[in-house]
């Protein structure tokens, strides 16, 4: 099946998969029928500072993989097909270490029993929470429910991943967020990009948000490719596209796992993960040193 490849490694002694790839996320237990009502209240609703946000106005735009301007699309972003969304906002950064950190310090981002873990800091020293100089960096080593927890704190929420996908790539059905060209590189984005040192763009790690403006989206969002792959709200499923609604999806009611979208620092040979209708999936209660996210309202 063309779709979906599915690639296993032994990174840190534990398994991983990818949607449109391999190399990417990693995953260690997949919560397949995993139900949000699980999750403990949030009480601290709209106390956090928000992050700033881009306005994404409402109208149509071509989802998936535009097999016109890309010959890398895979089975599970087809077909190419048209959604229309009301107006919202999205965070022109990922959401940060400093700005996560409140989240913690006031109790709404805890990890209060083992499957509604939402953060790890000690991941072989590449978790930024905790780290000296890293507060401008991305959140990263963060779970779904530790993603879900934040946003709702600020009194946002995980955008879904058609608005996820709108605020990546404009309405023209481009490939990437700056356009069909040129192919991805650390020019346009935190990868790992051989000619100038490897993972992080030579870095060994993330970059601070904003690091790219080359790769900025039409609407004036950074990094939503590479520095760290951004979970959204929407359960996964290969073959939703077929029968997702045309207005304002949200994704199936149960799926594989939650969604990622955008690559990640630790990705590069595989750059077809970099491309902005690419679809990726993990358990929710996975939190790897390549996974962050940004919040909607």
């Amino acid at each position: 099946m063309k779709g979906i490849l599915i690639g296993i490694f032994a990174i840190t002694a534990v398994l991983f998969a990818v949607s449109c790839g391999s190399d990417g996320p990693e995953t260690t237990d997949k919560d397949m029928s995993v139900s949000d009502t699980t999750q403990p209240d949030i009480d601290y609703f709209g106390q956090g500072t928000s992050p700033e946000m881009v306005d994404i106005p409402a109208g149509d735009f071509q989802m998936g993989c535009n097999e016109a301007v890309d010959y890398q699309c895979y089975e599970n972003e087809s077909p190419y097909h048209a959604i229309t969304l009301g107006a919202y906002k999205i965070g022109k950064y990922e959401v940060t270490v400093g700005e996560y950190q409140q989240c913690v310090t006031n109790g709404a981002c805890n990890n209060s029993g083992d499957h509604l873990h939402y953060y790890t800091n000690t991941d072989s020293g590449y978790c930024n929470l905790g780290a000296e100089g890293k507060g401008n960096h991305p959140m990263n080593c963060v779970t779904w429910y530790g993603a879900k927890a934040y946003c709702e704190w600020i009194g946002g929420r995980l955008p879904t991943e058609a608005e996820w996908e709108k605020a990546a790539r404009g309405t023209d059905g481009r490939k990437y967020p700056w356009g069909n060209e040129p192919a991805v590189s650390c020019d346009y984005a935190v990868m790992d990009d051989a000619n100038v040192g490897g993972k992080g763009c030579g870095t060994g790690g993330t970059m601070p948000v904003g690091s790219k403006p080359n790769g900025v989206s039409p609407y004036g969002a950074y990094d939503m490719i590479g520095n760290v792959w951004e979970w959204v709200n929407d359960w996964y499923s290969s073959d939703y596209y077929a029968s997702s609604p045309t207005n304002d999806p949200s994704g199936p009611e149960i799926g594989d796992g939650r969604v990622l979208r955008g690559g990640s620092w630790r990705n590069g040979y595989d750059y077809y993960l970099f491309r902005a209708s690419c679809r990726n999936y993990d358990g929710a209660v996975s939190s790897f040193n390549n996974y962050g996210f940004r919040c909607a309202k």
